[in-house]
């Protein structure tokens, strides 16, 4: 995960070799933003199933 974000920033910042795609790269943050959040939802929902269990 951390490779694909530093890989997104490169592009986003320009700082990629010859194929600099900007647009891509914001969409791979806004999805690496979105799998920190389900992750985040299933340990709230992994504790509640805790407490009720």
């Amino acid at each position: 995960m951390k490779k694909l974000q530093e890989w997104a920033q490169s592009q986003i910042d320009n700082t990629a070799k010859p194929e600099i795609r900007p647009d891509v790269a914001i969409t791979v943050l806004q999805l690496v933003d979105e799998i920190e959040e389900l992750k985040n939802r299933i340990g709230e929902l992994e504790k509640k199933l805790a407490i009720t269990a």
